[in-house]
């Protein structure tokens, strides 16, 4: 795994939650990629509720999986605490990061709900 050039410590190679990546925050694009942020609804409902607060600042939308927990692109973490999403970010309960799975992307997109095919 690539290493975090502000932060001399190695990425982790399977991160379970974000709560794993504080110390390494901002995390390589290429890094951060690789994984969705997954959590319940009730966590999906205060980031809506944080980000409706500051309408002007950058958002992210949670999207529903089939099992009832919510998703946001991994990717993210490449600019926060600081960068695009860093305000946002900010306002979040730390303590509840370590609700926050990290799952890869394929894993994650296979949970999001299929359109119904299209008959010709």
């Amino acid at each position: 795994m690539p290493d975090d050039i502000d932060n001399p410590q190695p990425l982790p190679e399977n991160p379970a939650t974000v709560a794993d990546l504080l110390p390494h925050l901002p995390l390589p694009y290429d890094y951060a990629k690789q994984y969705a942020c997954v959590f319940s609804q009730e966590l999906a409902d205060r980031l809506i509720a944080i980000q409706e607060e500051q309408p002007q600042q950058f958002r992210v939308t949670p999207l529903a999986m089939t099992d009832g927990r919510f998703l946001i692109r991994g990717a993210l973490l490449s600019e926060v605490p600081n960068g695009l999403y860093g305000h946002n970010f900010q306002r979040l309960d730390a303590s509840r990061f370590d609700e926050i799975a990290l799952v890869p992307w394929a894993e994650a997109v296979a949970l999001l709900p299929q359109p119904d095919p299209v008959d010709p």
